[in-house]
Formats: C-alpha cells, sequence, structure tokens
C-alpha cells in the first residue's frame, strides 16, 4: 500500500507540475541484470534478473524518475532468492550533439530492497543510488536506454548491488 501510494503521489506531483514547468511525462519498462554482494548466511544468487516499471518526467536537462522493480525469481541449488525494490531517482541529460537522438544520462536517488530467500525471512533495506548511461531517441516519443547503477544496501542480508538495466521509454 505504501508503494502505490508514494508512486501515486510522485505521478500527481509530475502530472500537475508538468505544463507549468514545460516537462514530458514518460513510462518505461527495464530488463535489469543485478550483480549482489552479501557477508549474510542467507545463500543468495550473486546474479538477479529483474523487470521494471518506470514513470518519470523531464525537462531538456533534469529528470524525476520513480521505478518499481520485481525480481525473478533464480531456482539454485534447492534455493529460491528475489530481490525486488522500488526508489525515486533524480536525472540529468546531456545531450551529444548527434542530431539530439545522443543522450548521457547520470541519477542519483533512494530506494527501497527486499530480499526473499528460500528458508529465512525476508529482508528490507534503504539504499542510495548513483547510475550512468546513454540513450538513444527512435523518435520524438521513443527512447532506448542503458543504464549502470550502484546501490549502498542497508540491510542485514544484501551489502551492495550493481545493476546494468536495458530499457524502453514512452513520451507523452
Amino acid at each position: 500500500m505504501k508503494k502505490t501510494l508514494l508512486l501515486a503521489g510522485i505521478a500527481g506531483m509530475l502530472a500537475a507540475n508538468a505544463e507549468a514547468i514545460d516537462a514530458t511525462p514518460y513510462v518505461g519498462l527495464d530488463m535489469n541484470y543485478a550483480l549482489v554482494d552479501s557477508d549474510s548466511d542467507v545463500k543468495l544468487s550473486s546474479k538477479d534478473w529483474s523487470l521494471s516499471g518506470v514513470i518519470g518526467a523531464r525537462t531538456d536537462r533534469f529528470g524525476l524518475e520513480a521505478f518499481y522493480n520485481t525480481g525473478l525469481r533464480e531456482h539454485k541449488a534447492n534455493n529460491t532468492t528475489r530481490i525486488s525494490g522500488y526508489g525515486v531517482d533524480a536525472l540529468v541529460f546531456q545531450d551529444l550533439g548527434c542530431s539530439g537522438r545522443w543522450e548521457l544520462v547520470g541519477s542519483a536517488g533512494i530506494a527501497e530492497y527486499k530480499v526473499k530467500a528460500h528458508g529465512y525471512n525476508s529482508d528490507t533495506g534503504l539504499a542510495e543510488r548513483l547510475g550512468a548511461g546513454v540513450q538513444y531517441a527512435l523518435s520524438e516519443k521513443t527512447t532506448l536506454r542503458a543504464m549502470y547503477h550502484h546501490a549502498w544496501v542497508h540491510s542485514s542480508y544484501l551489502n551492495e548491488l550493481d545493476e546494468l538495466s536495458f530499457g524502453l521509454r514512452y513520451n507523452f
């Protein structure tokens, strides 16, 4: 319920202010591959696949993006693990001058990650995230994006998370 209220509030703020600040709202879908660092006794997979839904808004140079990341189950040696999360990133864009189609993307944000491991209680932890990537505009409405994020997770099961994301954005 908290996640839904957070995302609905952010979407409402972005939609209400989009016309006032000349922002372009968008939605997106990402496929993520994470490398996990854990010092706990919980046997987490060192690699984790997930799918993220994204909602955001941007101006020419800056943006704000909320995501919900649902972990895909991984079965290894009778252990089932899943890492999921949600959060908000502030973005900065730099045009690379290639007909306005290529842009560098930088991000900083916060997230909450949840770890579910077979035979253990689930654990959540707040994380700080930094990221960098590149995006390519296929058309005025559609953009492809590749990003790298590093997250410092404050959880008893999880220390750090390195995530590669490949996704698509649709601008309204």
